[in-house]
């Protein structure tokens, strides 16, 4: 089962509330989102501070008005439409402050091999989260007003800062389990800052942008890669198949008149079948020839 959790560039301060109906207008001026599955990713994390941990109610996951707000509703009334769940939300100016913050005592303790890819992260930050940051959580498996599973990595987090002589056991132990979670990951990028799932306004965009949009786009599914080559093969065909279609037209036409010219020239039925037979097997072979070479 899916579990997905998401970061999103939003202009909103806060979840969007759905008793306000404030969805739509979200997803409609969301740009860019990252998302995993069953877990946060390490990056994520380092652009917050348990100080913006916020809470949502899980009745407000949905627009009230939307078509099939009477099931969400439903859904959610087994959990009480009272129950929140905890999320972080920030602005990027203090996200981007957290992570240079963090930069080099990060790498001293995962390694400067993945130094490329915080820098990476960073630049995305900079070009497309360029008002809030929110990390939307309510597709996580989460005890009911809990806000554990982020107060936990928030607080190890936040003690990079200090010297690691000064560490706690606990601190110590946390950061030895996420190098040890990373080697389960064949796909580190996707482990540091999942995949990017949503891009919906990017007309302008620099060839340095499309080259940072690459290294972090980890996880595009076969199903659309197939979806893309399939949509370049059907235009591919059209022109071909115009093309065929012309020559059968033709083809045929030549046979008719060829045919005819010879009944009405010689008056017989005999000399008009030999003549519409080869020309038909004469015109069928040279068509067949055109459509392979098309097709090449």
């Amino acid at each position: 089962m899916s579990h997905p959790v998401f970061l999103t560039s939003s202009q909103l301060g806060h979840m969007p509330i759905g008793s306000l109906n404030q969805w739509h207008d979200f997803y409609c001026s969301a740009s860019y989102e990252l998302e995993a599955d069953g877990f946060i990713p390490l990056l994520w994390l380092l652009l917050f501070s348990r100080e913006n941990i916020q809470w949502a109610k899980y009745s407000d996951d949905f627009d009230t008005d939307h078509v099939n707000a009477e099931t969400d509703f439903t859904e959610v009334q087994d959990n009480s439409e009272e129950s929140q769940f905890a999320y972080l939300v920030i602005s990027q100016q203090h996200a981007l402050a957290n992570l240079e913050s963090r930069k080099h005592e990060l790498l001293n303790v995962m390694g400067n091999d993945y130094a490329s890819e915080f820098l990476n992260f960073q630049s995305l930050i900079k070009q497309h989260f360029p008002a809030y940051i929110l990390l939307r959580t309510s597709g996580l498996p989460l005890d009911l007003d809990d806000a554990e599973f982020l107060e936990v990595p928030l607080f190890h987090i936040e003690t990079l800062s200090r010297p690691q002589s000064s560490l706690t056991e606990d601190t110590q132990a946390f950061w030895e389990f996420i190098r040890q979670d990373m080697q389960r990951y064949e796909d580190k990028k996707y482990f540091l800052y999942g995949s990017n799932s949503v891009m919906l306004t990017h007309p302008n965009m620099m060839p340095h942008e499309e080259s940072a949009m690459t290294d972090l786009n980890t996880s595009e599914t076969p199903s659309i890669q197939n979806a893309h080559s399939s949509h370049i093969n059907e235009q591919n065909s059209e022109p071909q198949s115009a093309l065929s279609s012309w020559m059968v037209w033709i083809c045929t036409a030549i046979v008719v008149l060829a045919t005819l010219a010879v009944y009405f020239t010689t008056q017989s039925a005999l000399y008009s079948a030999v003549v519409f037979f080869v020309s038909a097997f004469i015109l069928g072979f040279i068509s067949s020839k055109m459509g392979l070479k098309n097709t090449k």
